[in-house]
């Protein structure tokens, strides 16, 4: 059997599943933080592998303008974003676990047009025809997903995750590296899945939850409930966005 490193080698050689809507185009990546550079990387590979797209920028919150991250400038503030031109494309990448009530409204709050965001599949991601994807959605080296799957905008999918058939990610939501949604699971607005965590088939996590590292959820999670465990109990709650 050849191993996991092995069986991406050899996607990143035969696949061309990147794609960004209305290629090719600029790419400004919201948020220059750990996310963002995740971001960055699998675009730089992008190219690699023959894609015709350009990292042009990023525009933080934190970092100042003219900084230079990765190589890559910062060019302003979120709230900048209406003074990049219209042929550029964004992506986001502020996602935080406990955090999401607040940085999904911060997206939200933007008011960025849907033809102004990009979608991101790794080129070594396996992703079947007939998964619905919506937008800036960033999916991992590694990861599959299988058919019958819905990805809501701004979803995160990290390296090596897997969605069994029918699965459902609303909006904001994110599965962590190495995590399972086992088929017709539901992660609802800003849930957050852990990294190796699972969530059983049929099991709904509810909006703004997190089901935390390693975390195997047998039954329905609240919402903005935080479970750990196996089988998965709650330990705490998320903070509603003021």
């Amino acid at each position: 059997m050849r191993s996991v490193d092995n069986i991406c080698n050899h996607l990143r050689r035969t696949s061309n599943r990147f794609f960004l809507m209305n290629t090719p185009r600029k790419i400004i990546v919201l948020g220059a933080g750990s996310d963002g550079l995740v971001i960055a990387e699998a675009m730089r590979q992008a190219v690699q592998a023959g894609q015709t797209i350009q990292l042009a920028g990023f525009l933080d919150d934190i970092h100042s303008v003219g900084d230079v991250i990765e190589g890559v400038k910062v060019y302003g503030r979120l709230d900048d974003w209406q003074n990049i031109p219209e042929d550029y494309r964004f992506i986001s990448a502020i996602q935080k676990v406990r955090d999401m009530p607040r940085r999904a409204a911060r997206i939200d709050k933007l008011g960025i047009p849907a033809d102004r965001w990009g979608t991101l599949i790794h080129p070594s991601a396996v992703v079947a025809q007939n998964v619905s994807i919506g937008l800036g959605v960033y999916v991992a080296a590694c990861a599959t997903i299988q058919p019958g799957c819905s990805i809501g905008d701004f979803a995160t999918i990290r390296a090596g995750a897997a969605l069994g058939h029918d699965a459902v990610m609303e909006r904001h939501t994110y599965v962590g590296p190495n995590a399972t949604m086992c088929g017709h699971a539901i992660l609802r607005e800003g849930a957050h899945l852990g990294p190796n965590a699972v969530i059983q088939d049929g099991i709904e996590a509810g909006c703004f939850s997190v089901v935390g590292i390693g975390a195997a959820a047998t039954k329905h999670v609240r919402e903005y409930a935080v479970v750990m465990g196996n089988p998965a109990r709650r330990i705490g709650k998320v903070r509603p966005a003021d």
